[in-house]
């Protein structure tokens, strides 16, 4: 299983919650790593489903001062 495809089925896994009345998004963010027949990668989850591939990423209470 390709990282860019796990990442896509936990991205609308997550996203049915924000699509209907009265039931509240995941609250999470999620760093996921995995490696494949393109290389590295590194993705962030966002609570509103969407997802990013990154080359470095740092979520979390400090990760501005990690980004710099």
């Amino acid at each position: 299983l390709p990282v860019s495809r796990l990442v896509s089925l936990v991205g609308s896994k997550t996203q049915i919650p924000t699509q209907r009345y009265g039931r509240r998004p995941y609250g999470v963010g999620l760093l996921i790593a995995g490696y494949d027949d393109m290389g590295p990668h590194i993705f962030q989850t966002c609570p509103s489903a969407n997802y990013f591939d990154c080359r470095a990423m740092s979520i979390g209470a400090r990760s501005q001062s990690a980004r710099t």
